[in-house]
């Protein structure tokens, strides 16, 4: 099975180069697998999006698991995220990376998660808050 990479973010990441260097950085441990997966929650901005675009160019495999906010009776489920996130940590991958905004709740849950199912992480960490 090839090697798999969940990331997480907040949808307020900007920081194209750590997640660069971070994405290398673990691509690297792979021995460059051209096989190696990457886990996205799909999100459309942020930390996922900027990760799948580094992904895709370097033309390996993007699995993603977009959240389903709207249920069959049309109402939202606002736990929809959460259980996504969920979801994307039971699927087993070998590392995850975080990427983590003035401490966003969905991404700090998907690493506290993976965390408690003893799967390996990394943690980058920003504020928009000078001096915060």
């Amino acid at each position: 099975m090839p090697p798999r990479l969940l990331i997480t973010g907040s949808r307020t990441w900007v920081d194209r180069a750590v997640v660069r260097d971070a994405l290398r950085a673990w691509w690297d441990t792979t021995g460059r697998n051209p096989e190696a997966v990457l886990v996205s929650g799909a999100c459309p901005k942020d930390a996922d999006r900027i990760c799948e675009e580094i992904w895709k160019h370097n033309g390996l495999t993007v699995e993603r698991h977009p959240a389903q906010w709207k249920k069959p009776d049309g109402t939202v489920d606002k736990r929809a995220g959460f259980n996504r996130n969920a979801a994307m940590v039971d699927t087993g991958p070998d590392h995850l990376i975080a990427f983590i905004m003035d401490g966003s709740n969905g991404a700090t849950h998907t690493l506290n998660y993976a965390k408690k199912k003893g799967i390996p992480v990394t943690v980058h960490e920003a504020t928009t808050t000078p001096g915060a």
